[in-house]
């Protein structure tokens, strides 16, 4: 009895589990790798083409993957993958909000208050000090990972996924 209720379990199972193509940049040199599927938002360049291409990724296949339902690439074409940091877009995103929030709610406060100046230089400092710091840390909001032999490589894999719905 407990032999069938298990073969029974694994075959539900079975039926959540399907395989799916995924793109995969790694660097051997320091053991990092990225991982792309489909539906997943990718920037590249290509040999051919000079100007970056992003869009999401509509299909993979065995040696090429589709961006955006337009562009078929060859991964052999493919240059540069650049790949989004999330932690360092969402800190800059927060610094330039608190300087512009800032520099606000002190003009609103001395508009109130019927100070003068309206805009104090010590609260202008802070506020351009903050947006400028995170508009800097925004340049670097994206990895550039060139694709080469020595550095970082690409390759096509198939992974098995579980289906969450």
């Amino acid at each position: 009895m407990k032999k069938l209720l298990f073969l029974c379990l694994l075959s539900v199972l079975s039926s959540l589990i399907f395989a799916q193509k995924a793109l995969i940049i790694e660097n051997q040199t320091i053991g990092k790798s990225f991982k792309f599927f489909v539906g997943d938002e990718i920037s590249l360049l290509t040999r051919n083409n000079p100007h970056k291409i992003s869009g999401k990724i509509s299909d993979i296949y065995d040696s090429s993957i589709v961006i955006s339902n337009n562009y078929v690439f060859d991964q052999s074409q493919i240059t540069v993958v650049f790949k989004g940091r999330y932690g360092v877009q969402i800190i800059s995103t927060l610094l330039m909000s608190f300087g512009a929030i800032f520099i606000f709610l002190d003009v609103v406060n001395n508009v109130i208050n019927n100070d003068h100046p309206k805009i104090r230089t010590d609260t202008s400092i802070i506020s351009a000090s903050s947006i400028a710091s995170g508009g800097f840390l925004w340049l670097f909001s994206k990895r550039k990972c060139p694709i080469n032999k020595n550095k970082w490589r690409i390759k096509i894999i198939d992974t098995i996924h579980v289906k969450s719905k």
